[in-house]
């Protein structure tokens, strides 16, 4: 689980990297209203996964089921099944984008000079989404081999890709939103081709083959997974479909004001995400051998191994973002940065809150478990929505009234369902979880105000990237050294110094 861990940590990084260069490039050379349309194309074609997310979301837990239970056929008769069923999925896309396409300026407020580049954007991400479909089943290899950094080697070099082709595009030809849709495209092809390798190596045993198709184990799958297509689509609600509504009740600028504020955020989710699958083949392996205590232990402690990775960044980022923004769009005037900045930190709270449970939803599929929570979060999510119009149409709040509600019904989530659904999941108390939890939440804000209080004493002034990176790195160290002593026991500290350790010397 360590390599796991540490390769995710380092494609997190060259994606972070990646996007911090790309986002003012990108920003810069579209402008406001266009960009928008970036993050606006990606959550829409994003709502096709509602379809898709009943079979594959659970088709990784059932193959490495059988497979941990040495029955390869049945996990061949899932990989094989799950294959065919997206063909399906991907002729239904066809079909449900053609549709919208050709009523895009009937359903978006599209200005008339991005018509065209608009229009291209989504043809590309939907194709790009079909291609997605088939990249997600054949990763199973890795996750049933538990040696997912694989799959983050893959995506580093998928993402250094994607910034090549976005760089070159921009470079030799006049700077258009599809550029980025096509990137994606190409990235997602070697990813495609690249898991394919992999899988061949690393699973021969797993093989796909038509004749092994089988409506049954779809149908389980199906039966099983349904309710994952409703958690999919409470995430769109509450955290893709605010770009939509600004692009509805506001207007396009505030779309691409919206989106940028989001940008660093969403990284951020995006990592808690991939960091936090780490821990779900362990899961799964332990609760089909029926120990549950020992679950127990390790889904508290891939709480705190996510927050102590977490939290020390974003106390900085909280404490440094203002001047992060100034200099990272220097072309925004000082009123559009306090505001992309206030903006993130209403975006960031939940996401901070879901990072510390976010490893306790792997416990869902762990334990087939997964109608509660979609159910829930339905509900959560259709109230989200119509709050927010509600606030857009009755009050003069604007783009602040979109996040904050959100922020606020995503955190209620987070508080008084997700922590009492995992204790539910193990049959446990429902107070299992809200020790861990809350300590995490205290030492987040110990950390903050004494981030906050050495910046205020010290009295620091950020007037270039230098400065701004040597103090990160200097509060991010304190911030680490503390996390250490709070969250961990004297054992466990001394295990992970000794894996720090180990790598250092592997890397002399």
């Amino acid at each position: 689980m360590a390599i796991n861990l540490i390769s995710s940590i380092i494609v997190f990084i060259v994606s972070m990297g990646i996007n911090f260069l790309l986002t003012p490039f990108i920003l810069k050379s579209l402008g406001n209203e266009a960009y928008g349309f970036v993050g606006l194309s990606n959550a829409i074609v994003s709502y096709a996964s509602i379809i898709t997310v009943a079979i594959n979301s659970v088709s990784g837990r059932f193959v490495a089921y059988e497979w941990h239970k040495n029955n390869i056929p049945k996990s061949n008769i899932y990989y094989s099944s799950v294959l065919v069923v997206n063909v399906f999925f991907c002729i239904v896309v066809v079909v449900c984008s053609g549709l919208f396409l050709l009523n895009i300026n009937k359903i978006l407020d599209v200005p008339p000079h991005l018509e065209n580049d608009v229009f291209l954007t989504f043809v590309f991400y939907f194709i790009n989404f079909c291609v997605g479909l088939f990249n997600g089943v054949i990763t199973v290899c890795a996750f049933v081999k538990n040696k997912l950094y694989l799959i983050s080697i893959r995506n580093a070099i998928s993402s250094a890709i994607l910034a090549i082709c976005i760089v070159l595009l921009f470079y030799f030809f006049k700077p258009m939103i599809f550029y980025i849709a096509i990137s994606a495209l190409i990235a997602s092809l070697f990813v495609f081709f690249s898991t394919i390798f992999i899988s061949s190596r690393i699973t021969p045993e797993l093989k796909f083959s038509l004749f092994a198709f089988d409506f049954k184990s779809i149908k389980e799958l199906f039966s099983s997974g349904i309710y994952n297509s409703f958690n999919a689509l409470n995430r769109i609600l509450i955290t893709g479909m605010d770009l939509f509504i600004c692009n509805i009740f506001l207007n396009a600028n505030m779309t691409g004001i919206l989106a940028v504020s989001k940008a660093a955020p969403i990284i951020l989710e995006s990592f808690v995400a991939q960091i936090s699958f780490i821990f779900s083949p362990k899961f799964v392996e332990l609760y089909s051998k029926g120990e549950i205590k020992s679950l127990i232990i390790q889904s508290k402690l891939s709480m705190r191994i996510t927050a102590f990775i977490l939290i020390a960044p974003v106390a900085v980022f909280v404490a440094f973002g203002q001047e992060f923004y100034t200099l990272w769009l220097p072309f925004k005037n000082q009123s559009e940065i306090s505001l992309i900045y206030e903006l993130s930190l209403v975006v960031l709270l939940p996401i901070l809150l879901i990072s510390f449970v976010f490893s306790l939803f792997n416990l869902d599929s762990a334990t087939n478990q997964l109608r509660r929570p979609a159910i829930a979060n339905t509900i959560l999510g259709f109230g989200t929505i119509l709050a927010q119009i509600a606030i857009l149409k009755f009050t003069n709040y604007g783009i602040y009234g979109i996040v904050v509600t959100a922020a606020i019904f995503y955190s209620l989530r987070i508080c008084f369902f997700d922590l009492i659904n995992a204790s539910l999941n193990l049959n446990q108390p429902i107070s299992t979880f809200y020790p861990a939890f809350f300590r995490l939440v205290c030492v987040f804000m110990t950390i903050l105000l004494m981030v906050f209080g050495l910046k205020f004493y010290i009295n620091i002034s950020i007037t270039s990237w230098i400065d701004f990176v040597l103090h990160s790195i200097l509060f991010a160290i304190f911030g680490y050294v503390f996390c250490l002593f709070l969250l961990f026991n004297q054992k466990e500290r001394q295990s992970i110094m000794g894996l720090i350790k180990s790598k250092l010397r592997q890397n002399k």
